[in-house]
């Protein structure tokens, strides 16, 4: 989302800190800044080929000497490229709610600017409203506004070029210039286009509608629509319809400004494909509370652009009102939530540049987020923005007080969770065992806590249980055992579980390798774990679930029955730098190659530099990659010489290998057999490809007398 610093400015009287300042402000409070745009030549906008290119509708111009230089219509403008994190894009999608957050991190007073209404007046069009799907429309606005002239009005243009979008007739930039500023979506129809009332309804089956982008859209009864007696008008929330298409002719108009369920927004907008700036603020849940300031400043806007125009009254169909949320709280648990020492005024002061209302019952306090706050819910919230507001970095660091109030080193028992100390004390012990730690996602397809605003098909739930991502990861560990060298894999992730009787720490163990490698491994891994400390915790393991090479239990179970521990034995890996080595991200393809050596007197040994059995009896140990022998004894090539073969044969895509992985001796020869991975940091490899590659292999064997298995 762009964002105008002049603009942002339009609401402060005292100055705000300078462009970079300010970025460093806001992305350590509330938002990631992902680009700085400096002033740049009137009308002048990034090209494709990365220079500069005049605007199709800025016209040649030249700056007078001495006159600054414009960004996009705008003097000496910078703009911000922001990133609003989720929690807080219920309400900073827009310009004033960028200011209220800019007020509250610089304690700046931000000014309440408001626009004359303009008079009501009787208008020819009776305009009928009818919501037939309430749960998914929440609020749905409307009035008339007839005689309209429209006028092209220059500071609209240039705030609109701002934020890289084009003019595209004066009623739809209005729209859109109150969305950027206000944050509430607002849509306008031709009114005489539209045949009768405004019903929000489903669509029907085999209804479709042509978008204002000429996309032609097949809908069905999942989809909610705007429509006239007769047809839709708009996918609602979504995308507006050619039919009643505001065009720079229109006179006659029927605002719109609602609010609509913020899930079936994202879900819908993301199966038609259709992702517009009004979805992505409807789909944030943006509060209804905005839909009026919206309708207000729209007429407000239109009024600006002909006071001569007629404003029909509006129609507010809005049944089930937003409440106002009460949370209480204490200040001595917002400070130690933020283990810092803040006072009651700090804390009040801080509320209130947060627009937060203050109730004072004793050392209760009883806080009213803004209506629009849908963030806000729980006393936890209140301390992060109390923290946020005053600098995580302002928080100092201190060791964990020890019972009594001692510090480290004092002596008594640490207040840390037991459950911390035998996590880490389980994943010191696995980790010593040989096992690696994995981390899956706490979202799957199947389970009994719901998410709300799920982020996809397959993590609309909580995970009730580690195993179902657990095995996925313990799948795609063995599938790359090969590139990592490894013949077995031992995983096991330490995580959260959620069911209906809250939430739970369990542990998974996942062990896959060949029979002879692995048997066993789970249950002296858990035997081990059971032993006293310092090896293991002491405790028998309960009884768990194990099936398919993957054991599982909830640990808060063991940790009942440990001890609180006598001393924090916590051992801290070492500072030294781990080095990264880029790997390729295109598949490998593993191949392997068996073959029947002779003994070295059956070959050209002279080649080799081996003396036959007719010229010595004995192979020297000096010659190297050759065994030692004793006399009468059969010498075979040893590994190391015949892998140096392959790898030279082997081609340039070769990452890991040859590698030795069985050996044994049969009828006077011995068999070798190595393992190989082919990849490609440039793309997928064929068959074929590696194919080629292995036969070049084949034909070096074959010249060294070996045969090919």
């Amino acid at each position: 989302m762009k964002i105008s610093y002049k603009w942002l400015q339009s609401y402060f009287d005292e100055k705000l800190p300078e462009p970079e300042a300010l970025a460093e402000r806001i992305t350590f409070s509330f938002a990631e800044i992902e680009g700085i745009e400096s002033p740049l030549e009137k009308g002048a906008l990034p090209s494709s080929a990365g220079g500069l290119s005049q605007h199709p509708k800025t016209p040649p111009h030249n700056n007078p000497p001495g006159q600054p230089p414009l960004l996009r219509g705008i003097k000496g403008n910078t703009i911000f490229d922001i990133k609003v994190l989720p929690d807080r894009a219920c309400y900073a999608l827009s310009h004033r709610g960028v200011a209220y957050e800019v007020s509250a991190i610089t304690g700046l007073k931000k000014k309440e600017v408001d626009y004359p209404a303009p008079e009501v007046k009787k208008v020819a069009r009776e305009l009928n409203i009818r919501v037939e799907a309430p749960e998914l429309c929440l609020r749905y606005m409307a009035r008339v506004v007839e005689g309209v002239t429209q006028k092209v009005m220059p500071w609209v243009r240039e705030h609109l070029e701002a934020m890289g979008q084009r003019s595209i007739n004066p009623v739809v930039d209005g729209a859109n210039i109150v969305m950027f500023d206000r944050g509430q979506p607002l849509h306008a129809f031709d009114a005489d286009k539209a045949e009768g009332g405004i019903i929000v309804r489903m669509a029907r089956k085999g209804e479709k509608i042509i978008t204002l982008d000429n996309r032609e859209v097949n809908l069905d009864e999942s989809v909610l629509v705007i429509a006239d007696e007769k047809s839709p008008l708009a996918i609602a929330g979504i995308k507006g319809g050619k039919k009643a298409e505001v065009t720079t002719s229109t006179k006659n108009l029927i605002l719109e400004s609602a609010s609509f369920n913020a899930s079936y927004i994202r879900k819908t907008s993301e199966r038609l494909g259709i992702r517009t700036d009004a979805s992505k603020r409807y789909e944030n849940k943006y509060s209804p509370m905005f839909a009026s300031k919206g309708m207000g400043d729209f007429s407000a806007y239109l009024f600006e652009m002909d006071k001569s125009a007629s404003f029909g009254e509006i129609t507010d169909w809005y049944p089930n009102p937003v409440q106002e949320n009460k949370i209480s709280i204490s200040p001595d648990y917002i400070a130690k939530k933020l283990g810092a020492e803040l006072t009651p005024d700090f804390i009040e002061e801080v509320l209130g540049r947060l627009l937060i209302k203050v109730e004072k019952k004793g050392s209760e306090w009883v806080l009213t987020p803004p209506v629009w706050r849908a963030d806000l819910v729980i006393p936890e919230d209140i301390s992060e923005e109390v923290g946020r507001i005053l600098g995580y970095d302002k928080i100092p660091s201190v060791i964990p007080l020890r019972k009594g109030g001692a510090r480290s080193g004092e002596g008594g028992g640490c207040e840390i969770p037991q459950s911390f100390y035998y996590e880490w004390k389980i994943r010191e012990a696995l980790v010593g065992m040989g096992f690696s730690e994995v981390m899956t996602s706490s979202f799957c397809e199947k389970g009994s806590v719901a998410i709300e605003k799920p982020l996809a098909e397959d993590k609309k739930y909580a995970r009730p249980d580690l195993r179902s991502n657990f095995e996925r990861a313990l799948k795609m560990n063995v599938l790359n055992a090969p590139f990592l060298g490894e013949e077995k894999t031992c995983i096991f992730e330490i995580g959260r579980i959620f069911t209906k009787d809250g939430e739970r720490t369990a542990l998974a163990l996942g062990v896959v390798g060949p029979k002879k490698k692995v048997a066993g491994i789970l249950d002296s891994t858990l035997e081990l774990l059971s032993q006293p400390p310092p090896r293991g915790l002491g405790t028998p393991f309960i009884k768990g679930d194990s099936r398919d090479g993957v054991f599982e239990c909830v640990l808060d179970t063991v940790f009942d029955k440990l001890p609180e521990p006598k001393r924090w034995d916590i051992s801290i890996p070492s500072s030294r730098k781990e080095k990264f080595t880029a790997f390729s991200l295109f598949p490998f393809i593993v191949r392997d190659v068996a073959l029947f050596v002779s003994p070295l007197e059956s070959l050209d040994s002279r080649r080799l530099g081996v003396p036959t059995s007719s010229e010595a009896g004995v192979v020297s140990p000096l010659i190297k990659g050759v065994p030692h022998s004793d006399a009468g004894r059969v010498v075979f090539p040893s590994p190391e010489s015949v892998a140096k073969i392959i790898k030279e044969n082997a081609g340039p895509l070769v990452v890991r290998g040859p590698e030795l992985f069985d050996e044994f001796t049969k009828d006077g020869k011995k068999s070798l057999a190595f393992r190989l991975i082919f990849q490609s940091f440039e793309k997928t490899l064929t068959d074929a490809e590696v194919t080629g590659f292995m036969e070049k292999i084949y034909s070096s064997v074959k010249k060294e007398g070996w045969e090919v298995r």
